[in-house]
């Protein structure tokens, strides 16, 4: 079925609200709005952290939704890639009955990670098998922490509207991807892929999405819309973005390893960056040389046709960039269970 279309998306500066109707062919982006958020609204901490004074964000929150156009019940919300974390795991079988599979769930992940389980959110899905993988399923784990996703759904419950999705930046990103064969030959086209080889090729073939936050960056490889590596790393310490590179190169090239020792031959056709602006020129630098393939910056080029109305710029009269935009299309565009 698919979800609202309307889609806030919230880092520890900003709280954003986009909303997109499907129209024949693409999308209709139909209203925009930002509004900053106070300085330290968030305790820090390694996957973020409650809110400082959750009365004050309710009150935001009630702010924005009631100078919203129209009426605004249900909404999903983007969280950052440093809040809701993604890993994998294999299993035989999901349990049927909701207390069972949490059971199993926390188990899988307290082998997986090195958080306390009990204080987290967890969930899962279902996605395609790895070849020669131990058990027969492989799931998608997504875990943040309870209290802060129960305060932001009592803020926005508080202002009338309930949350529904709540993903994180990247998984929305590789939602809003243009997943038809005639926009992926552009894309690669573009991006100066390895299409021609793979016209010839049986070769299975990837693209990599790398999105970059204050806080570390995500690599994700991606096979027909479905993620099947993700990884976020958190970047250590205050070190200059220069000092970073040797340290990112070899992650990536590690990473890139991964394609190679469970898809041999594997091709990687694409490599798409959301980054902040001025990071653009060192981030794309970096990836060409860990991945060994030409990055572009993430646009409207891979994404659905999207028709701007007047309602969704800003008072320059210019829409938000697209790096605020993809991820909250994504969002939209999802369809659920």
């Amino acid at each position: 079925m698919p979800v609202p279309p309307h889609v806030f998306a919230l880092s520890d500066r900003h709280l954003r609200y986009g909303q997109f109707v499907r129209a024949s062919g693409g999308f209709r982006f139909r209203a925009y709005r930002s509004v900053a958020l106070p300085a330290d609204a968030f305790h820090s901490g390694i996957l973020g952290g409650p809110l400082r004074d959750p009365r004050a964000f309710e009150q935001l929150v009630k702010n924005l939704v009631s100078e919203l156009p129209g009426s605004l019940r249900d909404a999903s919300l983007i969280i950052p890639d440093s809040w809701l974390r993604v890993t994998f795991t294999e299993i035989t079988e999901v349990p049927k009955a909701a207390d069972a599979r949490d059971e199993v769930l926390r188990w899988k992940l307290k082998r997986l990670v090195p958080f306390r389980v009990d204080e987290l959110r967890i969930g899962a899905v279902e996605v395609t098998p790895l070849p020669q993988q131990e058990e027969p399923r492989r799931l998608l784990l997504g875990f943040a922490i309870e209290q802060l996703l129960a305060q932001l759904e009592d803020a926005f419950a508080a202002a009338g509207v309930r949350l529904g999705q709540i993903a994180n930046l990247s998984l929305s990103l590789i939602a809003s991807l243009a997943d038809d064969a005639e926009a992926r030959a552009d894309r690669e086209a573009a991006l100066g892929s390895l299409a021609s080889q793979a016209s010839t090729s049986r070769a299975v073939r990837f693209g990599a999405l790398v999105v970059v936050e204050e806080g570390g960056y995500t690599l994700a490889f991606v096979r027909r819309g479905e993620p099947v590596l993700h990884r976020f790393k958190a970047f250590t310490g205050a070190l200059p973005e220069e000092a970073r590179a040797g340290f990112v190169s070899r992650d990536l090239k590690l990473t890139r390893n991964f394609l190679d020792e469970h898809f041999p031959g594997s091709l990687l056709s694409w490599v798409l960056l959301v980054a902040p602006t001025g990071l653009e020129p060192i981030w794309l630098s970096r990836l060409e040389g860990g991945l060994g393939l030409p990055a572009a910056p993430l646009d409207g080029r891979h994404l659905p046709p999207l028709q701007v109305e007047g309602t969704a710029v800003g008072p320059t009269g210019a829409a938000p960039p697209w790096r605020e935009v993809a991820a909250m299309l994504g969002a939209a565009r999802r369809e659920v269970a």
